[in-house]
């Protein structure tokens, strides 16, 4: 399996786990996670992800006026989703766990 597919299993936990230290747009998703040296997301992997996250109620989204241009849709973690990161990081440390002793 590639990185990339690793990547995508794991994007509901990556992108809780970005929302956890503030609202952001979902470009703001993506580059947060790029910058911690994974692969660019395209936007038809994140919006998909992210409305999934907003209907299991583990996010809210509102809209932010832009300085110099439209409106931007704005993610902000819930306390369900707070409950959801902490659950897929539990799940997450078990799996790893496991894959390190047989790998």
């Amino acid at each position: 399996m590639s990185t990339a597919a690793w990547q995508r299993a794991s994007l509901p936990l990556l992108m809780l786990r970005v929302l956890r230290s503030s609202p952001r747009h979902g470009y703001g998703i993506s580059q947060a996670l790029v910058d911690a040296g994974l692969h660019p997301i395209t936007g038809a992997q994140l919006y998909p992800a992210l409305v999934k996250l907003e209907a299991d109620g583990a996010i809210s989204a509102g809209w932010e006026e832009g300085a110099s241009g439209p409106a931007r849709k704005v993610y902000s973690l819930t306390a369900r989703g707070r409950e959801r990161l902490a659950d897929l990081e539990d799940e997450w440390q078990s799996f790893v766990a496991a894959a390190s002793r047989v790998v």
